[in-house]
């Protein structure tokens, strides 16, 4: 099933065929990198869904095949469009993750679009980032950094913040605080925060906009921001706001 354009995440995205896209942040990484797949698919294309980092291997509706022997499908003959998720099994049960960086360049001619996740946050909201991570791929060609608006008014503590102490230093909340729109505004221009390690265009995700204060708030963040593609919706509920 197409989706409407003025609907389409592929197309907010400025998402084109030939990119590799490495997607960074909290607050709904691996869902927005499904429903691009979905969307891309839609437009005929063969996609390659990855991490440079682990996820959770997906379920079997997300895709429609997968290979985790690690040789991103190179011994199989990619002719259809679809969801092409590989990788490597990793250590902790029900979980993937990547390969190396110089074979994946080798191996995305296969494909018409790759998509990586290449952050991680413990299935928290919020995080500071060590001078490793993220781990984005030297081929990106697009880096999309996810946001979730609804962190605002929340309180900063080890359950909605992962590595507490660094997102301290770099925005100045302490535990206890409540996350304003200031803090969130620090995470994407700090020099250390969410793009530090970006490469190719840089496009910001603000999720989770579900409410008219929610978007208020994403305006106000917007309004802040000069020179950053940026997009605003829902991928829970599949909405673009802008």
């Amino acid at each position: 099933m197409s989706t409407p354009d003025n609907q389409s995440f592929f197309n907010a995205f400025g998402l084109r065929r030939g990119d590799v896209v490495s997607i960074v942040g909290a607050g709904g990484k691996t869902s927005l990198m499904f429903r691009l797949a979905r969307e891309a698919r839609n437009r005929e294309m063969k996609v390659l869904v990855t991490t440079s980092t682990k996820i959770l291997v997906p379920n079997s509706v997300q895709y429609d095949a997968l290979d985790l022997t690690g040789k991103l499908f190179s011994d199989q003959t990619i002719a259809a469009p679809g969801v092409y998720v590989g990788g490597l099994p990793d250590n902790l049960p029900g979980k993937m993750q990547g390969v190396r960086e110089d074979f994946l360049a080798r191996q995305r001619h296969l494909f018409d679009l790759v998509l990586i996740e290449a952050d991680g946050a413990a299935c928290k909201p919020l995080k500071g980032w060590r001078n490793d991570e993220p781990v984005v791929d030297d081929s990106t060609t697009a880096t999309i950094g996810v946001l979730d608006i609804q962190t605002i008014g929340t309180i900063v503590n080890e359950t909605s913040v992962h590595r507490l102490g660094i997102f301290s230093q770099l925005t100045g909340a302490e535990p206890g605080d409540i996350i304003s729109l200031g803090h969130l505004l620090r995470i994407i221009c700090h020099d250390d925060g969410l793009f530090s390690r970006s490469l190719g265009r840089e496009i910001l995700f603000i999720n989770k906009v579900e409410s008219q204060e929610q978007q208020r708030n994403a305006e106000l963040l917007r309004s802040q921001l000069d020179n950053l593609h940026i997009v605003t919706g829902s991928v829970a509920r599949g909405t673009i706001l802008g």
